[in-house]
Formats: C-alpha cells, structure tokens, sequence
C-alpha cells in the first residue's frame, strides 16, 4: 500500500519542528522513519503532515563523559553501536542493539524514535528504565525531563504532550559494581522479542547488592519486576534458583496472549531470563562487559 497524501517539512531549528507540528493535529515527526513509515504505508497513521528532525541543529550530538552519554533526537542506533567510547561508558547500549532489528534498520533508526514509539517488545525503552536515564522533551510550554520510568504509559503511549520533541537521551555511566544485560527470546535475530529482560545487577562480594529489573515483551509497556528485584538480594552463584524464577513469574502476572506467544509461556520464559541474567551478571565478576 501506498500512504496517505502528507506535506513535508524540513527545519533548522527545534524552533521551528515545534512551529511547524503546531499547524496541524496530525502531525508527526518523522526521525529514521522506520516504525512510522511501514505504518503509514498501512494507513495505521495518516498525518497530513511529516516533520523532518534530521537537519535540526543539535540533534545530531552524541557525548560522552563523566555523567554518561546524551544522545540527541537524530543520532542512529548504527552510530551508538559503533562508538566504543558509548560502549565503554553505558555498556548494555551496544548489547541492547545488537538485538534491535537489522543492520539496514539501524542504519536509518534512533534510539530517541524508538523510545518515542514505544513499542512494548522494543529493546531500548526497556534498556532507558533499567539504566535510569533521563528524557529531555520540548513542547509549547518549553522544556522539561522525564524519568523513563515515568514516561512509558501504555502501548505506542507515552508521557508526551501535544506538540512535544523528545530532543535528547541521558544514559547515566555504569557504576564500577554494575553489570548491565540485555536477554530475550524471539522468533528469528532481529525479531521483536517475545519476552525480554532489561537487567542491571550490582554485586558485592560475589552476591547481588541490588537490580533494576525490566520486563519487556511481556505485557503493554515495560515494567520493573519489583519481587524478583527483591527475590535477588543476596543471591550467589552457587544458590538455588527457584525463589527468584518463581518471583520474576509473578511479576509477570499481566503477560498478554497473542498470536506469538501464551501468557503461561512469557510468565515462564520471563522466570527463566531473570534467573539466566542474574547469574550472567554474577559470571562476569562485575567487570562491566555483560554476556
């Protein structure tokens, strides 16, 4: 199929994307265009309007330093995964994208488009809570942050206004005790998971200190499993594992059935992942370098 008729623009300016997504309700704005563009070429989205950020200055920052890294709103996912600087810094990005998609669509793909999307089964939204980064968005009423734990309301629903740019994204550094993972199960590589885990684990003296814990796959938004975050505390290599899976299982308790996978089999699967993360974490010795 073919999309609807829209109008283009390209602006210089965040100043002007945000005159220009004013004009019309429809509006959308298009960053690499690979969710957006299948769905208009379905007509699941007819905007009237298309609002180029490619060329708005700024957007294409991607620093790094002692806090962590910003990523502006136009940076690809390629040019994350490329910079070993960013991997040094936010390890779990580089291992994050790994599993996003294809190289093709990393290429045109941001990571600040896929946040905005915010696609349940999408890697990076998950990745954004269980890291604690920050979302920097300017709107009408001017420019405000967002914790990614707050910003996530619902499937391809998000805590943006009417009119508002995500216009960047904070991933703090890894702490020296931290090791940040990334697991999911899919169909094919580059699938979107059927269930995943977004996981950073601290550990002390050879046990859990501490996680952040992240679902995602499972049900309508990405979501902190608060009991096997819990269940973790003070695990060891050599400990029994059935408290934590049966923890994570319950976490997984609004799983949703679809033509992919079961609710039984996510609830399952999510067990499975959080008990193979945390163990993957404890094996790497906190050395920061993940599976």
């Amino acid at each position: 199929m073919k999309p609807a008729p829209f109008d283009y623009y390209r602006p210089a300016t965040v100043e002007d994307a945000l005159a220009a997504l004013g004009t019309s309700e429809t509006a959308k704005v298009l960053a690499g265009g690979q969710s957006l563009i299948p769905a208009m070429n379905f007509r699941l989205s007819q905007p009237d309007l298309l609002v180029d950020i490619g060329g708005v200055e700024g957007f294409d920052r991607l620093d790094v330093g002692p806090s962590g890294v910003m990523i502006g709103a136009s940076v690809t996912q390629s040019r994350v995964m490329a910079s070993d600087e960013v991997a040094e810094a936010v390890p779990g990005l580089r291992q994050a994208l790994h599993h996003v998609a294809h190289l093709q669509i990393r290429n045109r793909g941001t990571v600040c488009g896929s946040i905005a999307h915010a696609d349940p089964a999408a890697e990076l939204p998950a990745l954004a809570i269980a890291c604690g980064a920050t979302l920097f968005l300017q709107g009408p009423a001017g420019e405000r942050t967002v914790d990614a734990g707050d910003f996530f309301l619902g499937p391809f629903w998000t805590d943006l206004g009417e009119g508002e740019i995500i216009t960047g994204v904070h991933f703090p550094s890894e702490p020296a005790d931290t090791v940040t993972l990334m697991d999911e199960l899919a169909w094919r590589s580059g699938d979107f998971a059927i269930t995943g885990v977004a996981a950073a684990v601290a550990t002390r003296d050879g046990c859990v200190s501490g996680a952040r814990l992240v679902s995602f796959g499972v049900s309508g938004v990405p979501s902190r499993m608060a009991a096997a975050e819990q269940a973790v505390l003070g695990f060891a290599p050599g400990d029994d594992s059935s408290a934590l899976y049966g923890a994570a299982y319950e976490d997984g308790g609004d799983a949703v059935d679809d033509i992919h996978a079961t609710a039984e089999y996510r609830r399952e699967a999510l067990g499975a992942l959080a008990v193979r993360s945390v163990r993957a974490a404890l094996a790497s010795n906190g050395n920061g370098t993940g599976v």
